[in-house]
């Protein structure tokens, strides 16, 4: 092979390896050529877009320099935070949604009984 493809061919290898050894996607069984097939593109846009993340958010740009591993670190624990945000707001947003109902249904009740 000439020395450029073979450079070419190695950043293939190393975004393979830090997807199995990082990512923890070493130990993903697929059988069927569809699955394996999803599987790679699936790894192949999550591995590009936390790579091209500090390049397009101006947030990010402090991980330009890091590894594949501090960005997954990093951005991993960014996504826990905004999951655990959500779903704190969404069962806050229930709770008062639960007492707006329960508070009309009072008065609903409060209203028959005054006929």
């Amino acid at each position: 092979l000439p020395y450029g493809l073979y450079g070419f061919r190695w950043a293939i290898e190393v975004i393979f390896y830090e997807q199995k050894t990082f990512w923890s996607f070493g130990k993903y069984m697929v059988r069927s050529k569809k699955g394996i097939e999803s599987y790679v593109n699936f790894l192949a846009i999550a591995y590009s877009c936390v790579q091209l993340l500090p390049f397009k958010q101006e947030r990010y740009a402090h991980l330009k320099e890091e590894s594949s591993q501090v960005k997954k670190q990093l951005i991993g624990m960014a996504i826990q935070q905004e999951v655990f945000f959500y779903t704190f707001v969404l069962s806050i947003e229930n709770r008062i949604k639960s007492l707006a109902i329960l508070k009309a249904y009072e008065q609903w009740v409060e209203e028959k009984h005054n006929f």
